[in-house]
């Protein structure tokens, strides 16, 4: 476990990067159309940066317990109840990013193999722009197994605390 948080660390930092790659851009176009100019297909980096900061920081996002969760149902529940209600619905979510993971791996490779190209003023071969969410969804599959796993094994899972205290625990 100890090397995938490092991944999902490093997926973070990959996506803060990312963020901060969109602001380098927005900044130097800006400069660029002042002085009469623009940067080749700024439009389309920025949206690949958007979409890699998005999806490279999925897993430390689930990990962190800060992901979007509506809990109006299991805060109603106690303890015991609450954590097997969580077991199904992460097991679904597995069953979930497993499909779509799958999918997604085979539009990359299908990118790669047919070599697909962008539209924009520079020609980018499109595996590598996808790659960034490939690899997002890869690592958010695997934290979701861990959370699974976690969750079968009695251990304590990143938003249990946030439970309890919800629940008057």
């Amino acid at each position: 476990m100890r090397f995938t948080r490092f991944l999902y660390r490093a997926g973070g930092v990959l996506a803060g990067l990312a963020l901060a790659g969109i602001t380098a851009l927005i900044l130097a176009q800006i400069g660029a159309r002042l002085m009469g100019a623009q940067i080749k297909s700024a439009d389309d980096f920025a949206g690949w940066m958007l979409a890699a900061s998005l999806f490279l920081a999925l897993p430390m996002t689930l990990n962190a317990g800060d992901h979007i969760r509506v809990t109006v149902v299991s805060e109603l529940l106690a303890p015991g109840p609450r954590r097997m209600l969580d077991s199904v619905v992460t097991a679904l979510g597995v069953a979930a990013m497993l499909w779509a993971t799958w999918q997604v791996l085979k539009y990359v490779q299908e990118s790669w193999r047919y070599g697909d190209v962008s539209q924009g003023l520079i020609a980018v071969p499109l595996w590598i722009p996808q790659a960034s969410m490939a690899v997002g969804m890869v690592l958010l599959t695997v934290a979701l197994v861990e959370r699974l796993v976690q969750r079968l094994a009695g251990r304590p899972v990143a938003d249990d605390d946030r439970a309890d205290q919800a629940h008057g625990e």
